[in-house]
């Protein structure tokens, strides 16, 4: 090869290096932003961690062995949702998928007796990335943590939930709305008990979907274990959780995406 190939293939190599850095730069931000999107539409970029999934739950929660009870909320005045601009401000949680769970709750505020908190979880995204958002409905703050789905709802591992069952030994995550419960110690430590108030998740008591904590899940952007359908968050995060929603509070499991 002569000195004048070699000095063009130079210079087209300096043009391309700042576009591939670019994309780079923009691949990081996006594994590190938990905001950002993680659908399967985009499963095509680079894998949004290199570490290894964390390992599966193998301790099943025990049903609750009583008949589902929903929580009544005492009486007293009407409960006024405030718009989604002033719930999430910054728009951390996807648009539609917050319309969808404000607009049950409006239509069902009644059920709840906790209405100053209520959590969203996208599971849309891939399970590496924090998807469980946690809104303060007076101060319009967002906290957005990490939680686990089911294995039946990721069959082959890949941080994916495609499936969604209320069926019993199905191991999936349901989507729906939820009501919280009692607070209990289970198998998993302290958790809190979950009432599903839709169609497709009307098992959930029976079926011991509970919010619960697990060393599978961390707070990095990390994949966690996959639960038996279970909300397993951090050990560290549960606490916070439980005091956010405790009490008859509204947490909507939903898809913001994509499958």
């Amino acid at each position: 090869m002569t000195k004048r190939p070699l000095i063009l293939l130079f210079f087209a190599l300096a043009l391309l290096a700042p576009a591939a850095a670019a994309r780079a730069g923009a691949f990081a931000e996006l594994a590190g932003d938990p905001s950002a999107s993680g659908w399967r539409a985009s499963a095509a970029a680079p894998a949004l961690s290199t570490a290894a999934a964390l390992p599966d739950d193998t301790v099943r929660e025990d049903p609750p062995g009583t008949p589902e009870v929903l929580p009544v909320p005492a009486p007293g005045p009407a409960v006024t949702i405030p718009d989604a601009d002033a719930i999430d401000p910054q728009h951390l949680i996807p648009a539609g998928l917050k319309a969808e769970a404000l607009a049950y709750l409006r239509a069902n505020a009644a059920l709840f007796s906790n209405v100053r908190y209520l959590g969203i979880v996208d599971f849309s995204k891939h399970s590496s990335l924090a998807r469980f958002y946690i809104a303060d409905t007076a101060e319009g703050k967002v906290k957005v943590i990490h939680v686990a789905h089911g294995s039946g709802s990721d069959p082959d591992g890949d941080g994916f939930a495609t499936i969604f069952s209320n069926k019993p030994n199905s191991n999936a995550s349901s989507l729906g709305a939820y009501l919280t419960g009692e607070i209990y110690t289970g198998k998993h430590g302290r958790s809190m008990r979950l009432h599903g108030l839709s169609e497709t998740n009307s098992n959930a008591f029976q079926r011991a979907v509970v919010v619960h904590s697990a060393k599978y899940v961390s707070d990095s952007n990390v994949q966690p274990g996959r639960s038996w359908g279970c909300l397993a968050v951090s050990e560290a995060a549960l606490g916070r959780v439980i005091e956010a929603l405790q009490g008859g509070a509204f947490i909507y499991a939903g898809l913001s995406g994509p499958q």
